[in-house]
């Protein structure tokens, strides 16, 4: 017989804190498993109801892609009361496919601070502090608080036009001005991260970009190198991302 083990459990915590589902590509990252083990343990994980599994529809190259979410089992190991295991699940059934590669895309980043990083905090779009009267006056894919600082992230698939991009970065740089950041995030240094699809695109957003604050790298690289390797573009050069130095909000 099975049992669980240490990386199970992160993988379940994952689920419930962060990401509301994940692709076996990115449960292989969590479980630190070649592909071949990781797809004997997703059939295992979802026959026991520890994990549960819906598929992706938006197109063709997707069709019928598997997306896993907590199970029953999963869903009460990790402290969730029973009896909202239905609307958790009804929450995913209902998900829009559309939303899925943004989403997809947004673990994919997140995913990489939480296995490569103490992560103290991360506060996702869909989280209610946004809906607060703090002075941003747009909603971030995410901040996050992390052992090598703090940051808002956003993540680009090079679906919006340079001029929506362009007010996205007068609403942070407003944010900051205003001293709206110094009171939300106190103590917290100001950064916002912006990982995108081409370094064809950097160049072309650099251009709009008004303050060495925002930094950009692609996703491809982001996900390939070391959480703290300078592979950051900023308006003065290139950054690479502290290792050390907590704060707290």
């Amino acid at each position: 017989m099975k049992q669980l083990r240490s990386r199970h459990i992160l993988l379940f915590r994952v689920l419930k804190e962060h990401c509301l589902f994940l692709t076996r590509e990115q449960i292989e990252r969590v479980l630190t498993l070649a592909t071949r083990p990781t797809n004997k343990q997703l059939h295992w994980l979802v026959s026991e109801k520890y994990l549960a599994r819906r598929h992706r529809v938006d197109t063709f190259s997707h069709f019928q892609m598997p997306l896993y979410y907590l199970g029953t089992l999963g869903w009460q190991i990790v402290g969730n009361p029973a009896d909202r295991y239905k609307a958790y699940k009804r929450g995913i059934a209902e998900r829009s496919d559309q939303q899925m590669e943004h989403s997809l895309s947004i673990y994919d980043v997140l995913l990489k601070f939480i296995l490569e990083s103490t992560v103290g905090r991360i506060i996702k779009s869909e989280d209610a502090f946004w809906q607060e009267p703090i002075g941003l006056g747009i909603i971030p894919d995410a901040w996050i608080q992390f052992d090598g600082g703090t940051a808002f992230i956003e993540v680009d698939l090079d679906t919006e036009g340079r001029a929506v991009v362009a007010q996205k970065f007068r609403s942070y740089m407003n944010f900051k001005a205003s001293g709206g950041y110094d009171r939300s995030f106190p103590g917290c240094p100001f950064r916002v991260l912006f990982v995108t699809t081409t370094e064809e695109r950097i160049e072309s957003l650099q251009q709009i970009t008004p303050s060495d604050d925002i930094w950009f790298c692609t996703k491809e690289e982001f996900l390939r190198e070391k959480l703290n390797h300078a592979h950051w573009f900023a308006l003065l050069g290139f950054y690479a991302l502290p290792d050390s130095g907590k704060e707290k909000v």
